[in-house]
């Protein structure tokens, strides 16, 4: 929602700021001073404050100047919400190969400056992976049902069709995903821990300014590679082929903070999982039929294809990748065994 004019003086004036012109982009808004451009950003409540707080504790470093008002308070209220104030920052609106490398780099640090283990409790991964099980067993339902339909339907529709199309290939991305957590599962009975660290909780290249990162709201506890899929997931969102520098941009992460067995395999199954296509299925079924617009749903239909097309070419190679190291530990390890013997 959009900051009144008149609100985004009255906060300003908390800070001693007197606005030259002030233009709003998206929820925040940018302010033209004497004294600079600044970026004036509403919160939702009390938790977003916290976390911005607490960012600021962990990584101050890496955030931009932060402005505090004339009494001395990091947050300026103003009816019932708070404001924070920080200069302006222009976000990457291009995917540049270098940036993204340096994006997934200075993630991979900001994980490691706060990484924690913890204890894993073997009642909560198993409810866990229940509850994600359960919830795919219900979309791969909802898809099993749609195309029975579709298939004994006398004529298909384009969207219809598209979706058959497109079945088999979901239903093994589901396997897969599934197959990944309980690899991740089985992993972590294993070694009783699991690894966080302060997420920023909206990873994605228009957040990262370098040396800074911004927008902190989201930020909370939780494991390093939750900001990694929410990354992947926003910027997968383009046509095929993927550029080189997203597909490697976890080797880039793993340079910094190497993911251990079970981190990668709940990485895999969330990147897998295939997204969005039960959302357009029930949105079609829904709208009446002398309002569908075929063009439009399939349109729809084809950006989650094209988004689940570039990240299993991600995984892929990640799979690929942990195969080839795999050999190579295999052919090292029969190697020195061999040198061993001849000694």
């Amino acid at each position: 929602m959009a900051i009144r004019s008149e609100t985004c003086r009255a906060v300003l004036h908390q800070y001693g700021i007197q606005p030259q012109r002030i233009e709003q982009r998206g929820k925040a808004a940018k302010v033209y001073t004497d004294r600079g451009v600044f970026a004036l950003k509403p919160l939702d409540g009390e938790q977003e404050a916290a976390a911005i707080w607490h960012s600021l504790h962990y990584y101050g470093r890496h955030c931009p100047p932060f402005y505090w008002t004339r009494q001395r308070s990091p947050f300026a209220a103003e009816g019932s919400r708070l404001y924070y104030l920080q200069a302006w920052q222009e976000g990457e609106t291009k995917a540049k190969e270098e940036t993204v490398r340096a994006f997934f780099r200075g993630l991979a640090r900001l994980h490691r400056a706060t990484a924690r283990t913890v204890e894993a409790s073997e009642e909560e991964i198993a409810a866990y992976r229940k509850q994600k099980k359960e919830e795919w067993q219900q979309e791969r339902a909802i898809w099993e049902e749609r195309i029975e339909r579709y298939e004994t339907a006398w004529y298909m529709s384009p969207f219809q069709l598209q979706c058959c199309t497109y079945f088999h290939e979901v239903m093994r991305a589901y396997l897969f995903a599934e197959e990944q957590l309980t690899a991740w599962e089985e992993a972590l009975e294993e070694t009783k821990q699991w690894r966080i660290a302060w997420v920023h909780g909206k990873a994605r290249l228009s957040h990262y300014v370098a040396p800074y990162w911004i927008s902190w709201e989201r930020a909370h506890w939780n494991s390093p590679v939750y900001d990694l899929i929410a990354a992947l997931r926003v910027h997968v969102r383009t046509l095929p082929p993927l550029g080189p520098e997203w597909m490697g941009g976890i080797d880039e992460y793993e340079k910094e903070l190497p993911l251990s067995n079970g981190e990668r395999a709940f990485l895999y199954s969330h990147l897998a999982e295939p997204r969005g296509f039960v959302r357009c299925l029930e949105q079609y079924e829904a709208a009446p039929r002398t309002e569908r617009n075929e063009r439009d749903y399939v349109a729809a239909l084809q950006r989650c294809y094209f988004a689940f097309k570039n990240m299993e070419a991600i995984v892929m190679h990640l799979v690929q990748r942990d195969a080839a190291r795999q050999q190579e530990e295999a052919a090292d390890h029969e190697a020195t065994a061999e040198g061993d013997g001849s000694g």
